[in-house]
């Protein structure tokens, strides 16, 4: 009896492993800079397929940004900023789990 309950937490625990390798957030990184060449500063939106806002984040003054492992697996569409008005184009990428995905834009 005891060996029937050990295998079915056994399994359950294995299961629960694989779910959350499954569903493991990624992130999205990358480089911003101004046709020219020179980086850019600026602020990062990543937006989900309703048009939500999920993440934001600033690129450094060297034009680097990343979210961190926060964006649940997925496509989004990102987005930069400068004050209110979007600046270049909107860029898809696609989230797998437990990865990072680069997205570098020019503005």
């Amino acid at each position: 009896m005891r060996m029937k309950y050990g295998f079915l937490l056994i399994a359950l625990f294995v299961a629960g492993l694989l779910a959350a390798c499954e569903t493991a957030p990624g992130e999205i990184t990358g480089k911003v800079t101004y046709s020219n060449g020179r980086d850019a500063s600026v602020m990062i939106k990543v937006f989900d397929a309703s048009g939500n806002v999920v993440h934001t984040a600033s690129s450094s003054t060297g034009g680097v940004y990343y979210t961190g492992r926060r964006i649940p697996p997925g496509t989004y569409i990102v987005r930069a900023f400068k004050g209110d008005e979007q600046v270049g184009e909107d860029h898809e990428v696609t989230v797998d789990p437990d990865a990072s995905v680069v997205c570098n834009i020019v503005i």
